[in-house]
């Protein structure tokens, strides 16, 4: 309880003839409001639907009694319901103990995928050519019925992997060129910062050798 609610359930247990029963009645009346709130709420997940919870650096995962949740330390958080199985089944990969190259690897293709939203909408161009791919997978999947797998030939699967492929080998590069130009701009060399005079010292050494 904030210090305001507290004083003033103080101020009315005060005024009461019988402050017990004044307390037990706003006890109750504080877990109905609670009750009330959490029946309104459009997504609520309470600290007693948590049944495991991992904390990583940056974000944590949590099994909930009708699913998972995924929550970045940012401020962004995605919770998916229990019914959405292969969606539960990646969170479910995230928080287990599994060890080895190929298990990290798609650990970091999951949590990549969560994290998305978090920066793709500042490039309208790469959420673009992601909206399109994933219409025109879903397309696919609503045209053939089935979700593909390794085992089936997928012309059109293939093409929509390497696509993403390209996309995302793409997107790496640009933000890597960004991360150049930037420290390009602030004088920044293997991350150290270089500073006006050492780069003064330097140009008029060079001009003193080539004179």
């Amino acid at each position: 309880m904030t210090e305001d609610i507290i004083k003033i359930r103080e101020e009315l247990v005060g005024l009461s003839s019988d402050p017990i029963k004044t307390r037990e009645l706003l006890d109750k009346l504080t877990e109905e409001e609670i009750f009330q709130h959490d029946l309104e709420s459009t997504v609520h997940v309470g600290k007693n639907e948590i049944e495991e919870e991992k904390d990583f650096d940056f974000y944590k995962v949590c099994k909930t009694r009708n699913g998972y949740l995924i929550h970045y330390k940012g401020g962004y958080t995605v919770v998916v319901d229990e019914k959405l199985l292969s969606a539960c089944g990646s969170m479910e990969l995230l928080m287990s103990d599994e060890k080895g190259e190929d298990v990290e690897l798609a650990k970091n293709a999951v949590e990549m995928i969560f994290r998305l939203p978090l920066f793709v909408f500042s490039h309208p161009f790469t959420t673009y050519n992601i909206a399109t791919m994933a219409t025109g997978y879903l397309v696919y999947l609503q045209e053939n019925g089935e979700v593909p797998t390794e085992e089936t030939e997928n012309p059109e699967y293939d093409k929509f992997i390497q696509s993403m492929n390209e996309l995302m080998e793409n997107f790496a590069a640009g933000l890597e060129k960004e991360g150049k130009e930037y420290e390009r701009r602030n004088g920044i060399n293997n991350g150290e910062k270089r500073t006006k005079t050492e780069g003064q010292g330097k140009d008029e050494s060079q001009s003193q050798a080539e004179a």
